[in-house]
C-alpha cells in the first residue's frame, strides 16, 4: 500500500517558491523605499526576513516522497534513496503538528521519530486519518471490519 499527500511535491515546491520570491521581492522593496529613517528600516526588514526564513526552512518538507508499507514493513521513498523500517521496529504512527501544517511520523520503539514529512497535510483531521491508515496497513491497530 502507498501512502502520499494529495499534492504533489512539486506543486508543493512552487508555492514554496512563489512565497519566498513574493517576501524577497518585499524585502527589496523595504531597503530600497526612498525617505525612511535607517533605524524604522531596520525594524521594518527584520519580521519580513523573519518569514522569509521560515518559509525557505520550509522547502525541506518536501524531500519525502512517499510511504510503502508492505508485508515486512515499511519503506520511506526520498531523495537520498529509500529507508526500510521493519514493523517490529515500530511503535506508533503519530501526528506532528508544526508551523506549516501537520506531518505523519512513525514512533520507533528505540525512541527516535522517522518523520514523514512528504505525508503533509493542511489540516489536522486529515493528518490523524492518515496516521490511522497507515497504522492499520501496518497491523499496529485492529481494523474495523476484524473482530
Amino acid at each position: 500500500m502507498v501512502f502520499r499527500a494529495r499534492l504533489t511535491r512539486a506543486a508543493r515546491g512552487t508555492l514554496c517558491t512563489l512565497l519566498a520570491v513574493g517576501v524577497a521581492w518585499a524585502i527589496y522593496k523595504e531597503l530600497t523605499f526612498a525617505g525612511i529613517d535607517p533605524t524604522l528600516r531596520t525594524i521594518a526588514v527584520i519580521p519580513t526576513a523573519g518569514f522569509e526564513l521560515a518559509f525557505l526552512l520550509g522547502l525541506w518538507r518536501l524531500w519525502v516522497v512517499c510511504l510503502v508499507v508492505d508485508e515486512g514493513g515499511a519503506i520511506v521513498r526520498n531523495f537520498r534513496g529509500d529507508i526500510r523500517v521493519r514493523r517490529r521496529e515500530i511503535r506508533d504512527v503519530v501526528t506532528v503538528t508544526g508551523l506549516t501544517g501537520c506531518h505523519v511520523a512513525v514512533q520507533l520503539k528505540v525512541g527516535d521519530r522517522l518523520h514523514l514529512d512528504g505525508l503533509a497535510y493542511a489540516s489536522r483531521g486529515r493528518t490523524d486519518r492518515a496516521a490511522a491508515e497507515i497504522s492499520r496497513a501496518l497491523g499496529l491497530v485492529s481494523s474495523p471490519d476484524e473482530p
